[in-house]
């Protein structure tokens, strides 16, 4: 049972996706339009957590607003890639007040110190603007929204403290339907399909994973995405799908490859059958080699919960339940099979892989 108030949370977390959803469409079409994608892909500033483009200024413009509206509600604090941290409620008025410590140091402040200090009662937002911003400005595929809420523990919240989850589709701007993924802790998750024009709910249906599905003839998702990183995970493929092949017998050519610059977007393509399982270990590669690469950050995972509460098992690098402190900064692995099945028969693979690949 959740202890937050879902039934009123969660339409202003909808209400916030929306927003973002037609900001960002509209910029899209202009874009596309006018034939200038630069409109969408130009290069901004660096924010809390990843270099920002044009399509994610239009995006944050919702975040104060959803802040003010979850004020209202009661204190809330909303971490965001993009904009950081900002405090919401009577306390610090309808523009909120920023957190520059950020949440290492919301444990240690009091309210007389920039609001840092965390109210029992309020809740936490852990928010994605735009989750694959990359492949959405050169319309490519599909991004998305992520919203986590949970009570806000100050520095000590976690990805496993989020209650209610809303994910909700970016799509091309030639696009008809779009997805929207919620959940609620103990109570499963639902996927809902929508009319881009109208945003009126088309159909909605509870999201499992499918029990049963072959080995192979799907994709397996090794992330690599900067030179830096390429060389490496592909030995580390490369060894995995030889044994999985022979361990198997599996046809190499029903094993599939995709590069989706997008965490929430690879776990939904697990969830709903398309990906076998998701390798993403920027981070472990980066801290065995001393890499200069970026990774998935907690806000990426802000919508764990649905996939938790579809029945994917999400892991870190150590094959433990994915976790996290709800900031901006911190690195992680992703690690994802499409069921049980899946996982007993890969998991112990590309751990023995991962054991013997070479070190810095």
């Amino acid at each position: 049972m959740t202890r937050l108030d879902a039934d009123g949370l969660q339409p202003l977390v909808r209400t916030f996706h929306e927003d973002i959803r037609q900001r960002v469409g509209a910029l899209l079409t202009e874009a596309r339009l006018a034939g200038r994608p630069e409109l969408a892909s130009r290069p901004g500033e660096w924010g809390a957590g990843d270099l920002g483009y044009a399509l994610d200024e239009v995006a944050e413009q919702a975040i104060a607003d959803f802040g003010q509206a979850l004020g209202e509600h009661g204190p809330a604090v909303v971490v965001a890639e993009g904009p950081g941290e900002r405090r919401y409620g009577p306390a610090f008025g309808a523009a909120g007040v920023a957190d520059t410590a950020g949440r290492a140091g919301a444990a240690s402040m009091s309210s007389d110190e920039g609001g840092a200090a965390h109210d029992d009662s309020a809740v936490l937002a852990l928010v994605d603007p735009v989750d694959g911003t990359r492949p959405l400005m050169q319309e490519l595929r599909s991004a998305w929204v992520l919203t986590g809420l949970a009570p806000d523990r100050g520095a000590a919240t976690r990805l496993s403290d989020v209650e209610i989850a809303v994910q909700t589709e970016l799509p091309l701007s030639t696009a008809a339907v779009y997805h929207v993924l919620t959940a609620r802790r103990g109570q499963g998750a639902t996927i809902a399909r929508h009319d881009v024009r109208s945003g009126e709910c088309l159909s909605s249906q509870t999201l499992r994973v499918a029990e049963q599905q072959p080995l192979d003839n799907g994709t397996f998702s090794f992330a690599r995405y900067l030179p830096v990183e390429r060389t490496l995970v592909a030995d580390l493929e490369r060894r995995f799908l030889e044994q999985a092949i022979a361990t198997h017998e599996l046809n190499p050519r029903l094993i599939y490859d995709d590069q989706y610059l997008c965490s929430a977007g690879q776990l939904f393509l697990v969830t709903t059958g398309r990906y076998r399982m998701l390798a993403d270990l920027r981070a472990w590669l980066g801290a065995r080699h001393g890499l200069a690469n970026f990774t998935a950050k907690p806000y990426d995972l802000s919508a764990l919960l649905i996939y938790q509460e579809a029945g994917v098992r999400v892991l870190d690098a150590r094959g433990e339940p994915l976790d996290a402190p709800c900031d901006t900064e911190s690195p992680l692995d992703v690690v994802a099979f499409g069921n049980d099945t899946l996982w007993q028969a890969y998991w112990g693979l590309l751990q023995g892989v991962m054991g013997s690949a070479p070190g810095a």
